[in-house]
């Protein structure tokens, strides 16, 4: 008898205890696996995107809370602000939405091939940045910082360095819409008055905390499409360092023909493509002296400055493109693309492309044009110069930029760009 009552409380106690112990070791295993993961570089929400159960409907105004815009605003200011945009950011970005489609996900103009609350290319004239998009403001935003973190980081370079809405609208037009500056079509003084609204009406009065280096600020929202991805996988994606930032086939600026700045007079609407090249130090020893005020000697500082790992090289400036690829093991080739160095042979000259603008046209750094070098009666010193893209083809006779050959290292896995 005694035994069985004995049993009976070990019973009890394995019956209370064991849930307790599993509990227990459950927690100290969650605990110890999250002090051993290490941080995720970019700062990122913690949002899951779920279906969505908007209509699509574009009843209500931006200013109504409870309207269907008005949770569409919510949601967008929600995602945004999470990722670390700052109220500026993120009022330009909603009023730029309400100019293209009055905020709604399923708007579709058949004219230009465009769709969505941001109106991206759905094949036709525009190309397809669309793709297989679901028609929802969840997805359209998870597009949005998928695009911001890869092709279009020149767009969140802008918003991380804008101090105001206008700047904000500025930003998001040249890099994510790809609207010249002074078109038209941007209807800047509507665009302010709405930001401004929603600022108010949303209370948007803080600082975001972008950064203006190499890398992606996003959220990790899990897209439907791809909810079986790990969180540690999506910021992986968002986050890569190793980026080129470039987003090239995108943009328009006023500028037209071929134009040079010298460092210190940047156009506005250029600056958001040098990727912040006039806050670089560049070492000068690793070229020579007589290379200081020359073409050849900005190709090979700023190629080692961008780009890693380092590699010494030499030559002159119609030959650097070539010199490059065998170098690294890359290409030479005629099409142009952010990174690369460039050679012509009309008549002797180098410098490293910055970007490429959706008509083809090139933002160029280099030394000893017209703004900078020998010719400009500097030294260690560059300039940046916009290469249309009739002037840089095969067999063109453009002084210094006529049939340009391009070698980018990312042509081998070895190397990494770094803006």
């Amino acid at each position: 008898m005694k035994n069985k009552v004995k049993q009976a409380v070990v019973m009890k106690i394995a019956l209370y205890c064991v849930p307790l112990l599993v509990i227990l070791i459950s927690v100290l295993l969650i605990i110890a696996l999250t002090m051993n993961n290490p941080s995720v570089v970019c700062q990122t929400d913690t949002t899951t995107t779920t279906t969505s159960s908007d209509s699509g409907s574009s009843n209500g105004s931006l200013t109504d809370k409870n309207s269907d815009i008005g949770k569409r605003v919510s949601y967008i200011i929600d995602r945004f602000k999470k990722a670390g945009y700052s109220g500026d950011n993120i009022s330009a970005i909603i009023a730029i939405g309400w100019r293209e489609s009055n905020l709604n996900p399923k708007a579709v103009n058949p004219a230009g091939s465009v769709k969505g609350i941001w109106q991206w290319g759905a094949g036709g004239i525009n190309g397809n940045r669309y793709q297989n998009t679901a028609d929802t403001v969840e997805a359209q935003v998870d597009l949005a910082f998928k695009e911001l973190a890869s092709s279009h980081t020149v767009a969140r370079l802008g918003l991380a360095n804008a101090k105001d809405i206008d700047s904000s609208a500025l930003a998001w037009d040249t890099g994510f819409e790809g609207v010249g500056a002074s078109d038209p079509q941007r209807k800047v003084s509507e665009v302010k008055a709405w930001a401004e609204s929603i600022k108010k009406t949303y209370d948007l009065n803080f600082e975001g905390s972008l950064s203006s280096g190499n890398n992606a600020v996003s959220d990790s929202n899990t897209s439907a499409s791809n909810s079986a991805d790990s969180d540690s996988n999506n910021q992986s994606a968002y986050c890569n360092t190793d980026d080129s930032g470039s987003a090239d086939g995108t943009g328009k600026i006023k500028e037209s023909g071929l134009s040079f700045w010298d460092k210190n007079s940047i156009p506005d609407d250029i600056k958001p493509y040098v990727h912040n090249i006039t806050s670089k130090k560049l070492d000068w020893s690793l070229t020579t002296p007589d290379a200081y005020n020359q073409c050849a000697g900005f190709s090979q500082v700023y190629m080692n400055e961008i780009w890693s790992p380092n590699f010494t090289f030499r030559g002159n400036g119609n030959v650097t493109a070539e010199v490059v690829a065998k170098l690294t093991g890359a290409k030479v080739t005629t099409t142009p693309k952010a990174g690369a160095v460039f050679s012509s042979d009309r008549p002797n000259h180098t410098g490293v492309v910055l970007h490429v603008l959706a008509n083809g046209d090139l933002i160029i750094a280099n030394q000893n044009a017209v703004k900078s070098g020998q010719n400009a009666g500097t030294s260690k010193d560059y300039e940046i110069t916009l290469v249309p893209k009739k002037s840089y083809a095969k067999d063109s006779q453009a002084v210094g930029y006529g049939d340009m050959t391009f070698a980018y290292p990312g042509d081998n896995s070895k190397y990494k760009l770094h803006w």
